[in-house]
């Protein structure tokens, strides 16, 4: 059973939210459901990951939920009850190619207000703040995977959010470099103690990551059920891998998912 909404105790209430697409045929215009009546609430400083099959609408919600795509019904608010500051991170780092590692930040900064003086030095602190203080004037051709990944976060957090929201943000990075920037990224988290919505395919980078999964259904996407995370903090994004517990949760996420329970019966 999922928890009761309370938008003012939460850093994000999701509620009864609905996205259709227009589909444009030769004779009318037609809706094609995305996402299906999903309400979820985030507590402040929670780190909740979605997962589900492919084309569940897990991208769309979370793209809904930055403002990114209008929704066709309910509501989206945020702690202080207003529309607010959030941080995206995609699947590709998104950086771009003509600009260094500070322009790139310095980019969202002058588009969020800042002064070029203000951007150019708070870009440099983010850099430092995410061990890339010396990269500052490199392209991203210049720079490996991870190093570019860590970029894009700095990028994120220069909006200030309240909610930073991550779409299969660590998938296109090869397994060595994502257990490394997967560490950055916890150590960043116990520190600013950041709200965070994770979308992944990974199970297992969702149980390592969460407090809480919740699971989609087959498209249009629903929330069929969430599965609470209680392994200790902090973590480690490999070492966790082989607590106690950790496979239990696994396999609870693993069977929540339409497509095995399917496979199975």
């Amino acid at each position: 059973m999922m928890p009761a909404l309370d938008a003012s105790r939460s850093s994000l209430a999701v509620k009864n939210v609905s996205v259709r697409y227009p589909q444009r045929s030769t004779q009318r215009v037609s809706e094609v459901p995305a996402v299906s009546d999903v309400s979820f609430s985030v507590a402040a400083g929670e780190f909740v990951a979605i997962v589900g099959p492919s084309g569940c609408g897990k991208s769309t919600l979370l793209k809904a939920i930055a403002g990114l795509v209008p929704l066709t019904s309910g509501s989206i608010a945020f702690g202080s009850g207003l529309e607010t500051r959030v941080g995206f991170v995609f699947q590709t780092d998104a950086l771009l190619p003509w600009s260094t590692a500070s322009g790139n930040i310095e980019l969202a900064l002058r588009l969020a207000g800042a002064s070029a003086a203000t951007a150019r030095n708070r870009a440099r602190a983010l850099l430092a703040h995410v061990g890339l203080q010396n990269a500052a004037g490199l392209f991203p051709g210049q720079l490996s995977g991870g190093m570019r990944k860590r970029v894009a976060i700095a990028r994120a957090l220069a909006y200030d959010p309240a909610v930073f929201l991550m779409d299969e943000s660590f998938s296109a990075l090869d397994a060595q470099t994502r257990i490394h920037v997967g560490n950055f990224f916890l150590s960043l988290l116990a520190e600013s103690q950041q709200t965070v919505v994770f979308v992944t395919h990974d199970i297992e980078e969702a149980v390592v990551l969460a407090d809480r999964v919740l699971v989609m259904s087959h498209g249009p996407g629903r929330i069929e059920c969430e599965i609470v995370v209680p392994l200790p903090r902090p973590r480690d994004y490999h070492a966790s891998r082989f607590v106690a517990g950790f496979d239990d949760l696994q396999r609870r996420v693993w069977t929540a998912l339409p497509a095995t329970r399917e496979m199975e019966q």
